[in-house]
């Protein structure tokens, strides 16, 4: 019992450190990293459970592009190798804690996410009445180490932006760094939990998505309307079509007039075709590159190298004074990393992932499910989010390992299950009655051997 307790603290605070672009200071440390790592490598060996090879043909497939890179445009050094092992080192330690740390992801990402989202609600309420309070208060308990120029203010539970922030007083960033990191973990948990409930909504799921509201995310209002169409394709009842229909068109409504909505992207269209995109110097006078001319960037550097750039900079395009060139955001980032490979593998994982949690969806559905996950990808998750990195894994996998309590030879141990959508009624019959079984003996999780 205490190493189990010890194991769910541990991957609580490996959560905290490192899921929506890990904005503290304490995910920047390779000790930090390491520790984790060795971590997980430790839970590894020590348990029964199988190793999945099958994880490591991202890894294989990146060395490649990596070193066909170097050979291509130069660039080895030491700051090229610390950035690929800790690539390389972030991988692993996400399927470490997916496959041997955390017993039972899903139930354990409901839970996290869930409290988390319920406690960001009074900080979200503190910093719109006095926007000014982390910063002035509690400005020595400041964990923000992205060296960030929006001066973020951020400690484990919550990050808060300054007033002149784009609008930084009225949108909740939970405890990740920006708004749409925030969203995009709140509508991950809305799909897990729709599927774990057969595509029915329930209290909490109607309760997160108005504390998703709070991030005032572009895209998470549009993909809260996709969550919508899902729910309208998948289910016959004719109270859940309306409801999600009338959802639908308020939140298209509402996309549609406020200034987050389609104003946002209007702005950010005409902002790019203003620009000369054909000279990059205005990149390197501190303008803002927007997800558009991102776009465009990433498909100049693809065309220039379409095997990928992988971590090596040396390749890629330049401004006039010398500064490299990459954009933000994920999506735009990996296809400059993965090249071709990216769009060839990245559709096939996502695709597996999502037929992983329900293999009887339609396939619109699963076709409505891809593009959403594109779009958390071009706007909400960041390039090695370990959150990222497992859902690549259980697309590799096929299957979520998920661990339950069971009474053998008069003892209580662990049974180890492959959890996969066709085998969900036989699953949730057995750890309902291991569950109760087991808190049944003794109180303590002991069996007698009678």
């Amino acid at each position: 019992m205490g190493n189990q307790i010890s194991r769910n603290v541990i991957s609580i605070v490996y959560f905290l450190f490192y899921v929506g672009s890990a904005p503290n200071l304490l995910a920047r440390n390779a000790i930090v990293l390491l520790f984790f790592f060795f971590y997980g490598l430790v839970i590894a060996m020590k348990s029964n459970k199988k190793f999945d090879a099958v994880i490591l043909i991202p890894l294989l497939l990146f060395a490649v592009i990596n070193f066909l890179s170097i050979l291509k445009w130069g660039g080895f050094s030491m700051e090229f190798l610390s950035n690929y092992v800790g690539y390389n080192l972030r991988y692993l330690t996400a399927y470490f804690f997916l496959k041997y740390v955390i017993t039972n992801f899903f139930s354990f990402y409901d839970r996290l996410i869930y409290t988390l989202a319920l406690i960001s609600i009074p900080f979200w309420l503190v910093q719109l009445f006095d926007v000014s309070f982390f910063h002035d208060y509690l400005g020595f308990m400041n964990l923000d180490g992205d060296g960030d120029q929006r001066n973020r203010w951020h400690f484990l539970l919550y990050t808060a932006y300054p007033s002149w922030v784009n609008d930084g007083a009225l949108r909740n960033s939970g405890f990740t760094s920006e708004p749409s990191f925030f969203g995009f973990l709140l509508l991950l948990w809305i799909c897990l939990r729709l599927m774990r409930n057969r595509i029915k909504m329930d209290r909490k799921i109607w309760i997160v998505m108005s504390v998703g509201l709070t991030t005032l995310s572009t895209t998470y209002f549009i993909s809260l309307v996709m969550v919508f169409m899902f729910i309208v394709l998948n289910n016959r009842k004719v109270i859940y079509k309306i409801l999600s229909v009338l959802g639908g068109i308020v939140f298209l409504y509402s996309f549609y007039v406020l200034p987050f909505g389609m104003q946002k992207i209007d702005m950010i269209w005409n902002n790019a075709k203003e620009k000369e995109l054909s000279d990059y110097d205005y990149l390197s006078k501190g303008e803002n590159i927007s997800r558009v001319p991102n776009m465009l960037i990433a498909k100049d550097n693809i065309v220039k190298w379409p095997l990928g750039h992988g971590l090596n900079e040396n390749g890629l395009l330049k401004t006039r004074s010398g500064v490299t060139i990459k954009g933000s955001g994920s999506f735009t980032n990996n296809c400059i990393y993965w090249g071709v490979s990216f769009f060839i593998f990245f559709p096939i994982v996502i695709w597996r992932f999502w037929y992983t949690l329900k293999h009887d969806l339609s396939m619109a559905s699963r076709m409505l499910l891809l593009v959403m996950t594109c779009a958390w990808l071009f706007s909400s998750i960041e390039l090695k989010d370990p959150l990222f990195f497992m859902i690549i894994c259980i697309g590799l996998m096929r299957y979520v390992p998920v661990s339950v309590p069971v009474c053998k030879n008069g003892r209580v141990g662990l049974a180890h299950l492959r959890y996969t959508d066709s085998i969900l009624d036989r699953f949730r019959e057995r750890q309902l009655l291991n569950l109760k079984s087991a808190s049944n003996l003794n109180g303590n999780l002991n069996c007698s051997k009678e």
